[in-house]
């Protein structure tokens, strides 16, 4: 039988989440917020309605104001049963979604006005003084509609993600549950890890345990075994087990109440490492936790830059650009880059500051392989920032034989 949050503590956490957003708006100077990601959306109010579809259909949006008003557009006209148990939210309309998907050429023109006549009155009504409006993705169409109304449209980004950044008791207790989700997926394919089954044979587990716990999806499709493990990245496939693989799998998990747990992990196929696997081991390991130990509460992105550990110049090349990146209810600011990797164009636009607290949920990312290796190790762990520092919270134990 699978753990569940008692209803009290969910109702707890739905709230905590939605005054944590209003506080950001607020000390920001953010009046209004008009959010479009679904999982932003769910962190708001904890509606999760079609989430997947809803990422890459701009079927959904839900209007916040900094004075607490709170009203979701759905795609559903019958809102009461997808939420009627939602006291965070307190309306619910049906949506007018804007594009050629919805409207074709012929009504395009139309649903942008309207779309636009409806958020211009909400944002009149609830913050008159101050016609200006966060959003976290809105297309050119929209945002020009807006601006012509005299509705000036800013970044929300910054509230959003700021406030998903330090999680509440309650969200931690999710978080464990998902990770118990998560540790249940790995025994499964520990145990399906044979000669002659495929990558995705073995990675179906992870799945049917996530959504036996009451799950939700997996962002990558990262089993990989044998030569596909270097370079890392690639997907898993059809590619049949031999023995003496070794196979790396990269979580991704999104799991009970929405909550992510993204862990990497490395095992082999009936055999025992050589040498070489066990200093690639051995190298990866000491990377996550070596940076593991710089992790405290007050120390700055752009410190951790500078002080983080780098693998030596044989490693480097393939390892991942960032070091360090928040996780909850998605894969979440901040993002920390490596040292070694500031100088690559791109790559998460150089890295930024802001200061770790108490609270924030991050991943230590962490990949060995020489360029051209027959294979490679991937390692990650998910810690908690506490007082003393990080704590780790994944629960699928490293295979301590290898080091």
């Amino acid at each position: 039988m699978v753990e569940t949050l008692p209803d009290a503590t969910v109702h707890r956490m739905r709230h905590y989440r939605k005054d944590r957003l209003l506080q950001m708006m607020q000390e920001l100077d953010i009046p209004t917020l008009l959010i479009y990601d679904p999982v932003s959306i769910r962190y708001a109010t904890d509606s999760r309605n079609v989430q997947v579809y809803a990422l890459n259909h701009e079927c959904r949006y839900l209007f916040m104001a900094a004075d607490g008003t709170t009203e979701l557009f759905d795609w559903v006209a019958g809102h009461d049963a997808y939420h009627g148990h939602l006291d965070t939210i307190d309306a619910v309309h049906v949506a007018r979604p804007v594009g050629f998907m919805s409207d074709g050429a012929d009504n395009f023109d139309t649903s942008l006005r309207e779309w636009a006549d409806q958020i211009d009155s909400l944002i009149r009504r609830t913050s008159p003084d101050d016609l200006r409006v966060g959003i976290d993705r809105l297309s050119h169409f929209q945002a020009v509609e807006l601006e012509r109304r005299g509705i000036r449209v800013v970044d929300g980004h910054p509230a959003i993600y700021r406030a998903r950044a330090v999680k509440g008791p309650e969200e931690l207790e999710a978080q464990r549950l998902s990770a118990k989700a998560c540790h249940d997926g790995f025994e499964r394919m520990f145990a399906a890890t044979k000669p002659g089954v495929t990558e995705s044979d073995i990675w179906a587990h992870l799945h049917a345990a996530n959504i036996e716990w009451e799950g939700e999806w997996i962002n990558a499709r990262y089993l990989l075994s044998g030569e596909k493990t270097n370079p890392w990245a690639q997907e898993t496939g059809l590619r049949v087990i031999q023995q003496g693989d070794i196979i790396g799998c990269d979580s991704d998990l999104i799991g009970p109440y929405g909550y992510a747990h993204d862990i990497s992990r490395t095992w082999m196929v009936d055999g025992t490492p050589d040498d070489r696997q066990r200093r690639l081991y051995a190298a990866c390991f000491e990377h996550v936790h070596r940076n593991m130990e710089l992790l405290k509460p007050g120390l700055s992105f752009l410190e951790l830059m500078e002080k983080g550990f780098c693998y030596s110049a044989e490693l480097a090349e393939q390892n991942f650009t960032t070091i360090f990146h928040g996780l909850g209810l998605e894969n979440e600011w901040p993002i920390i880059m490596s040292p070694d990797k500031l100088h690559i164009p791109g790559a998460y636009g150089g890295g930024y500051d802001g200061e770790l607290e108490v609270g924030m949920t991050l991943c230590i990312e962490s990949y060995a392989g020489e360029t051209g290796g027959p294979d490679g190790v991937k390692l990650e762990e998910m810690v908690l920032i506490t007082e003393a520092g990080a704590v780790p919270l994944g629960l699928t134990p490293y295979e301590e034989d290898w080091l």
